[in-house]
C-alpha cells in the first residue's frame, strides 16, 4: 500500500465527528476501555460504537484486544489508542505523485 493510499484511508477514518469523539475519549483516558464503557460514556448504542471502532481500527488508529472471562461464555473486546500522525502538504502530495507516477 502506498503511502497516499494509507493516508487516504487515515483520513477516511477521521471523516467522521463520532470517530473523532471516540479517539479524544480515549486519549483523554490514556488507557484501553471496554467496547461498552466507551459506548456509554458517548452516549451511544454498543452496535453504533462497534462499527466507528472497527473503521478507525482497520486505519490503524485504535488497536482492540479481546479478554475472555473465565467461567463465563463470554469475550470482552477493549480498545485502545494507537500513536498516529497525519502531515499532509502540498511538498508531501507532490512527492508521493513524482514517485508513484500518479
Amino acid at each position: 500500500m502506498s503511502e497516499l493510499e494509507v493516508l487516504a484511508k487515515e483520513m477516511k477514518a477521521l471523516g467522521h465527528p463520532l470517530r473523532l469523539k471516540i479517539i479524544g475519549l480515549l486519549a483523554m483516558e490514556g488507557e484501553e476501555m471496554y467496547l461498552n464503557e466507551i459506548a456509554n460514556r458517548l452516549g451511544i448504542n454498543r452496535a453504533l460504537a462497534k462499527i466507528h471502532l472497527k473503521k478507525l481500527e482497520n486505519a490503524g488508529i485504535v488497536k482492540s484486544r479481546v479478554v475472555l472471562v473465565e467461567g463465563e461464555a463470554k469475550a470482552l473486546r477493549y480498545y485502545r489508542l494507537q500513536s498516529f500522525d497525519i502531515h499532509v502538504s502540498p511538498e508531501f502530495l507532490k512527492k508521493e505523485v513524482r514517485n508513484n507516477g500518479n
